[in-house]
C-alpha cells in the first residue's frame, strides 16, 4: 500500500473512533436502570437517570408502553428539574391501568436540536 493509502486508512480509523467515542460519552443524561412494574391492574416504569454533564439540567422523559405484539398502548411524560451535574435521581411514572402491557421504551426529550426540529 502506498503512503497516501496508509494516511487515508489512519484518518478513517480515527474518524470511526471519534464517532464511537461520541456515541458512548457525549449523551448528557444516561438511564442507569429501568424496570416495568405490575401492581395488580396498574403498571408503571421506575428507574434511575444520571446527569453526566458538567452543569445542572432539566429533562423530560417519555415512557412508551407496548403490548406483546409491539403495539403502542400508552404513554407518560415525566419532568425532572434541577438534576445536578453528576447527580443520579430515581424516577417513577404514575401508576396507570393499561391492559396488556408487556414492554416499554424511554425517550429523553432534550429539547430542539440546532437545526430547529
Amino acid at each position: 500500500m502506498r503512503k497516501g493509502g496508509w494516511i487515508m486508512l489512519a484518518a478513517g480509523i480515527a474518524f470511526a473512533g471519534f464517532v464511537f467515542y461520541s456515541l458512548l460519552y457525549v449523551e448528557p443524561i444516561k438511564v442507569v436502570s429501568s424496570r416495568l412494574e405490575h401492581n395488580g391492574n396498574l403498571v408503571d416504569v421506575a428507574g434511575q437517570v444520571r446527569n453526566t454533564a458538567d452543569r445542572p439540567r432539566a429533562i423530560e422523559l417519555e415512557v412508551h408502553y407496548y403490548d406483546k405484539n409491539g403495539h403502542s398502548v400508552g404513554q407518560d411524560t415525566l419532568t425532572l428539574d434541577g438534576l445536578g451535574a453528576g447527580a443520579t435521581r430515581d424516577f417513577k411514572s404514575p401508576p396507570r391501568a393499561i391492559d396488556g402491557v408487556e414492554d416499554f421504551s424511554i425517550y429523553m426529550n432534550n429539547g430542539r436540536n440546532p437545526y430547529g426540529n
